[in-house]
């Protein structure tokens, strides 16, 4: 589902990362994670948000983030060149993570 940008509640935590982009995840004050992605539609570009998942945890966030990355309209010629994207999303996470 589709949602205005401005709809994540204020009191909710959001983190947002270059290495995660076009992905980005909240904490509500309830504890709850959410995962999001930023999308434009329509002849007049409008901006969204579009819920990916609820993780439990943030390290489970930035698992299927990283999956979101690796597999969102992309085509891999090769298995060798599937893993080398995957080892190169993990990496950027792991150096923001460190």
């Amino acid at each position: 589902m589709l949602r205005k940008p401005d709809s994540i509640p204020a009191s909710d935590t959001v983190i947002s990362d270059p290495a995660l982009e076009p992905f980005f995840i909240t904490r509500s004050q309830t504890g709850g994670f959410t995962l999001y992605e930023r999308v434009t539609k329509g002849e007049n570009n409008t901006k969204y948000i579009k819920t990916i998942c609820y993780p439990a945890t943030f390290s489970y966030a930035l698992k299927k983030a990283a999956e979101e990355l690796l597999n969102t309209n992309k085509n891999y010629n090769s298995i060798e060149n599937y893993i080398k994207e995957y080892k190169g999303i993990e990496e950027r996470l792991l150096t923001v993570m460190s």
